[in-house]
């Protein structure tokens, strides 16, 4: 019996790998070799960094597809296949806008570098370095070098979460794509692309559609994936916005590997 689905994706943070980053890598790499026996293809989908997601998987990057920074960037043994940037007027103006008028100080995701407040808190920061691998740090947003960004991201203050994201929003419009993605952080993005588009151009390129993916996430960011996909796994640690988007629910949390069972589920059943 044949797998019901050719193609895999999952999100990373709070889906793939447990809260402190690790998985379970023997494992992951047996069952990425049945899939590929299986001709299966299998895919990175998250919003962070191409760099720090090649991170996870030093001996298997070449083997897997990346869809980065929420479909923004999308990559293949080293390959750009996509880069979509935000338009470089909109970005300049969200980024004085969130300094000056929210007073954040946001991480960008440029095409060069990812560039990061040099004066974070030391804990935020080095947490913002493990996102960024390859970053260079800010001292003022307005001598920022000369880049395109895929995407901006901020955390916000957790007493004026909605105040925020509504100025935000009453100020850009459709101009942008605002998208909560776990953790309080918030991804602004360049408006109709997400996971869901990056992974329906790549499925078209195989002669494949939603019909044979099957796709895991936690968040909002994973929402249009979750829909896309047949086989629409929300995580049991998920948010509400996932799980009304997928229509599965794994048995086991990120730091129980639900992702990696629910696949050798299908390999052992139906491979």
């Amino acid at each position: 019996m044949s797998l019901p689905f050719q193609a895999v994706t999952f999100d990373m943070d709070a889906t793939f790998v447990h809260d402190d980053k690790s998985y379970d890598h023997a494992r992951f790499e047996r069952i990425l070799s049945q899939l590929e026996d299986q001709g299966v293809k299998v895919i990175v989908s998250s919003g962070n960094q191409y760099e720090c997601l090649t991170n996870y998987f030093p001996d298997t990057k070449e083997r897997l597809y990346f869809v980065s920074e929420n479909g923004a960037h999308v990559v293949y043994q080293g390959q750009d296949l996509v880069q979509t940037t935000v338009e470089q007027a909109v970005a300049d103006e969200v980024i004085r806008f969130l300094c000056n008028d929210l007073k954040l100080t946001p991480s960008l995701s440029g095409v060069k570098h990812g560039y990061v407040y040099a004066k974070l808190p030391a804990a935020t920061l080095k947490r913002q370095q493990f996102y960024f691998p390859n970053h260079v740090l800010v001292d003022d947003y307005k001598d920022l070098p000369a880049d395109r960004y895929y995407q901006l991201s901020f955390l916000l203050d957790p007493a004026k979460v909605d105040e925020q994201l509504a100025a935000l929003q009453d100020r850009f419009g459709n101009q942008v794509r605002i998208t909560p993605s776990g953790n309080g952080s918030v991804d602004v993005t360049v408006p109709g692309i997400n996971k869901a588009t990056a992974l329906n151009d790549l499925l078209s390129s195989w002669g494949l559609s939603g019909a044979d993916l099957i796709a895991f996430g936690d968040g909002g960011n994973d929402a249009e994936m979750l829909k896309l996909a047949k086989f629409g796994y929300a995580m049991k640690n998920a948010g509400p916005v996932a799980i009304a988007a997928a229509n599965h629910l794994t048995a086991l949390d990120n730091n129980h590997d639900g992702v990696l069972a629910v696949l050798e589920d299908y390999l052992t059943n139906q491979g």
